[in-house]
């Protein structure tokens, strides 16, 4: 028997990592290219023009080739030498070549060679075949040319690289904001690839009537669409005898083409690749013994009962980020939905019939503070701002003349003031000033025997109480402190190892007279302030076994790793 040849895949400016999933999967692959971006310097000689050869890169037998593969936006850039562009073979002249005039000085060779491989196509492939284009930017080139006597110059035509290829109409429209279709096909390629896709165009899909309804010709599946519901990839199919694929450009090609190639094309277009369904037939479901079979069909119920759990997963997970949006929104947020959202947070801390003012407020009323509620015996009032820079003493000390007011209306002293502000709310936290307070507004803060916190403070906390490391009325009391807040006052701190052993799962510290024993929590602050705890599980001085250690370097063992530098408490 015969061998099966190989698919023939001709690829036009593909970068190196597609070409080599391409010739691993075992396809007869040509890398060839639609002509470089030529970049010509004018030293002397203005008036006489630059001759130019095509560099274009086409198989000769492209009669024998199926798919086809090209990606607009990977050109090869090229100094222009005149030295590679001295013509040869001259039989008559009737030769012809491009030239270049000033001022131009880019000539981009791409739109010939479409419009080449575009006459190609014509007259030798009315054969099968399968197109790939990743689109890019459009680009129009008028090209001229001379005869070789040098003195008849004419123009050759004008060509685009967009008209070569088979495109339906569309607008040239570039961006990034894509969401798939409601289709598999658009799922499959572009699930995990949203977030790092660039379009240059935008397309118009045929429609047809279906009853009173205009929809999409079943020929074309759009595969994507931009936020105004534009189709920005599409396949497209003309019964068994062509298919086309139009892409946008995206970071990881080769993952696309991979995607692409084993769970759409090999599998609804196998006809094309005789070689590699001849390997693969025997794997199918008819060729499988009783025992494949049964293992097979088990995969397949584990997979299902995977999926439905993920699923019930990813609602549960979409319940629990709606429950807590409230947080994100002490990150995000100012005016009242910011007011609202530390309410929120203060009721879920314990603080009880916390009163948001505006719900109070009557015609004509003086608006004030943001926030109140009462507390051991003490009415405590809460003014909020979300702002984009950072606090100035102005709007630190507002909260004052609130509380005097407070003061002589209910007769007590029994009133303080606390200041909540989400600072640089247009930054992300990690890059925010921390604190977000200079130290002449602190102590202005614990004259005045006034609270100031941050948001970012809140965020930590709740995540300091989940964990179990804080509890809800230690966190309370902290309300009461003057000047800005410490929710981990009670922690006292070990200082900072001064070795690591073990994949920093051992820590070596000098101890001066903080006693720590084995089962005890050791913390250290993530980035955001959050506390992260580690179990003591064994202590060793001089290499003995310790059940506690007070003084001296020690190497004490924790349950699992602690970033280096980091300040640990106790």
């Amino acid at each position: 028997m015969a061998d099966i040849q190989k698919t023939n895949v001709c690829c036009l400016d593909l970068t190196k990592e597609c070409i080599d999933y391409l010739q691993s999967m075992d396809l007869d692959v040509y890398e060839g290219s639609l002509g470089s971006v030529f970049s010509i310097k004018w030293v002397h000689n203005l008036n006489s023009g630059r001759t130019v050869l095509l560099d274009v890169d086409i198989p000769v037998n492209l009669h024998e080739y199926h798919v086809f593969i090209h990606d607009m936006e990977n050109p090869q850039h090229r100094e222009y030498n005149s030295d590679d562009h001295k013509v040869k073979d001259i039989s008559s002249t009737d030769s012809r070549h491009l030239e270049c005039f000033h001022p131009i000085n880019t000539l981009d060779l791409r739109p010939f060679g479409l419009n080449r491989l575009n006459s190609r196509f014509r007259e030798e492939c009315s054969h099968k075949r399968i197109e790939i284009i990743f689109v890019g930017r459009e680009n129009e080139v008028t090209y001229q040319s001379n005869d070789n006597t040098g003195y008849d110059s004419r123009t050759v035509g004008t060509f685009s690289n967009i008209d070569g290829w088979n495109f339906v109409n569309g607008k040239e429209k570039l961006g990034k904001r894509v969401r798939c279709v409601d289709n598999w096909a658009s799922k499959t390629l572009f699930e995990g690839r949203i977030n790092n896709v660039k379009y240059y165009r935008e397309f118009f899909l045929p429609t047809k009537y279906d009853g009173e309804e205009r929809v999409v010709d079943e020929d074309f599946l759009p595969l994507l669409c931009n936020e105004e519901g534009g189709c920005v990839s599409y396949v497209y199919t003309d019964s068994e005898n062509y298919a086309m694929f139009v892409l946008p450009q995206v970071d990881d090609k080769a993952g696309l083409l991979k995607e692409l190639f084993e769970k759409i094309i090999f599998r609804y277009f196998s006809e094309y690749f005789p070689d590699i369904e001849a390997r693969n037939w025997i794997h199918g479901e008819n060729y499988l013994m009783p025992d494949e079979l049964e293992i097979q069909r088990r995969i397949e119920a584990k997979r299902e009962e995977l999926e439905n759990e993920i699923e019930k997963l990813e609602q549960d997970a979409s319940i629990i980020r709606e429950q807590n949006n409230y947080l994100k929104q002490l990150l995000t947020e100012s005016g009242g939905n910011l007011v609202t959202a530390v309410k929120t947070f203060l009721e879920w801390l314990g603080f009880e019939n916390v009163i948001d003012k505006d719900d109070t407020l009557k015609e004509g009323d003086l608006k004030e503070e943001d926030l109140c509620f009462d507390y051991e015996g003490t009415h405590v009032i809460v003014e909020v701002k979300g702002i984009n820079g950072t606090s100035t003493d102005k709007e630190c000390a507002q909260i004052d003349k609130i509380v005097s007011r407070r003061m002589r209306q209910l007769k007590t002293t029994d009133v303080h003031g606390i200041y909540i502000v989400n600072n640089q709310r247009n930054v992300e936290p990690l890059k925010r000033m921390t604190p977000p307070f200079n130290d002449n507004q602190i102590n202005d803060a614990k004259g005045e025997c006034r609270t100031m916190v941050y948001s970012t403070q809140l965020f930590a906390l709740y995540s300091d109480i989940e964990n179990g490391y804080l509890s809800k009325e230690s966190a309370r009391s902290c309300f009461m402190q003057l000047g800005l807040v410490d929710f981990h006052v009670g922690l006292t701190s070990l200082g900072v190892p001064y070795n690591y052993h073990h994949d920093e799962t051992v820590i070596c510290l000098e101890l001066n007279g903080v006693e720590v024993s084995v089962g005890d929590l050791i913390f250290y602050r993530d980035p955001l302030n959050r506390l992260v705890g580690c179990k003591v599980e064994s202590i060793e001085l001089d290499k003995e076994p310790l059940d506690s250690a007070s003084s001296g370097r020690v190497g004490i063992k924790v349950d699992h790793k602690v970033p280096r530098n980091k300040e640990l408490f106790l």
